[in-house]
């Protein structure tokens, strides 16, 4: 569960543990900036104790999830839990045994993350709709601090040694790769039509080839094909009315310690459909692509971690279409979570 439904969950019993000192838990929270002092101070004009703890908390749930884990982490300070017994032990902390790590992202830029968007072919159609992806993705990682890299219609032996080249000056806190391509099972088609597998575009960055990135973040994002099946439908109770099915396309053939990790950790594979599917692009982009975006403008700023994000866009595309389905899936070998917020704004 997210700290914000904990603390949503667990209100009742925080609005009755913090009323009895509010001015305390206030001066606390301002002090660690989680409000800003205007808010502070109207938050302090509230009479009563027990509206000043609800009207606290309700701002800090508003400001989203990043907010909610650094409240929660407040309060487990030695001062807090002195003033406020009770929150000792709680079920709102969790098991501390399970607190899962973040990694560190620092430095600014990110790091780098390249774009491989391969349109016209020599055998195949041209993928109408991948330039919309292309420009959304450079869009979002260059708001969440990356410097973009970007490469148009590349064979597939041009793709495999500007991977390997890659691997081998890249550096940063975290890496992003992003190939949009027609596709087989075996792997990505470059524009020649021969086939770069998947293995083939993350070799570069594991273990030895490529040191600088050992025990980072290292995400890759797959749009295209791995087969020409559609997928099955099933009837589901639905939430909300399905949009009209559009045109569309398939994209296929049709620590500073010294200790020792795997050389495949660390690795976030997501790719745009299940093996053996198609994957569906339209004029105004990939269904996958759109998605991933979309769910990273909207929960990035929140503190919400990758992981989480890409399950909004499995549920996104899952629903998409009507007598044509696709699910995403990704292969996970991260050790932490990783939380990538927009880079700050210079004034």
């Amino acid at each position: 569960m997210d700290k914000k439904s904990q603390i949503i969950q667990n209100k009742v019993f925080l609005v009755e543990t913090l009323f009895a000192d509010p001015d305390f838990i206030l001066q606390h929270v301002q002090q660690a900036k989680l409000i800003t002092h205007r808010e502070y101070l109207n938050l302090k004009d509230i009479p009563g104790g027990e509206k000043r703890a609800i009207e606290l908390l309700d701002k800090l749930t508003g400001k989203g999830e990043g907010t909610c884990c650094q409240f929660i982490d407040l309060l487990r300070k030695d001062d807090i839990l002195e003033n406020f017994p009770t929150l000792k032990d709680h079920a709102i902390f969790g098991s501390p045994v399970h607190e899962i790590a973040q990694y560190k992202i620092e430095q600014f830029p990110r790091g780098i993350c390249v774009i491989i968007n391969n349109v016209d072919f020599t055998t195949m159609s041209e993928r109408r709709g991948s330039d919309e992806d292309h420009k959304f993705l450079a869009k979002v990682f260059r708001w969440l601090g990356f410097k973009v890299v970007e490469y148009r219609n590349k064979t597939a032996d041009e793709m495999k040694n500007l991977l390997k080249a890659l691997g081998t000056t890249v550096n940063g806190d975290c890496f992003v790769c992003c190939v949009l391509s027609h596709g087989v099972s075996e792997g990505v088609c470059g524009t020649d039509g021969n086939v770069v597998s998947v293995d083939e575009i993350r070799e570069p960055f594991t273990g030895n080839n490529c040191q600088s990135l050992a025990g980072k973040p290292k995400l890759f994002f797959i749009q295209a094909c791995r087969g020409n099946k559609n997928q099955n439908r099933v009837r589901v109770q639905a939430d909300s009315p399905e949009d009209g099915e559009s045109e569309m396309e398939v994209d296929g053939d049709a620590d500073p310690f010294d200790i020792t990790i795997p050389a495949d950790t660390d690795f976030l594979i997501a790719k745009s459909t299940t093996d053996g599917h198609s994957s569906y692009r339209e004029k105004k982009g990939s269904w996958f692509i759109q998605s991933l975006c979309r769910n990273l403008e909207k929960h990035c700023p929140q503190g919400t971690d990758i992981q989480t994000i890409l399950l909004c866009v499995n549920n996104d595309v899952s629903r998409e279409g009507i007598k044509s389905k696709q699910m995403p899936v990704h292969e996970v070998a991260m050790r932490k979570k990783l939380i990538l917020r927009p880079r700050p704004v210079s004034h």
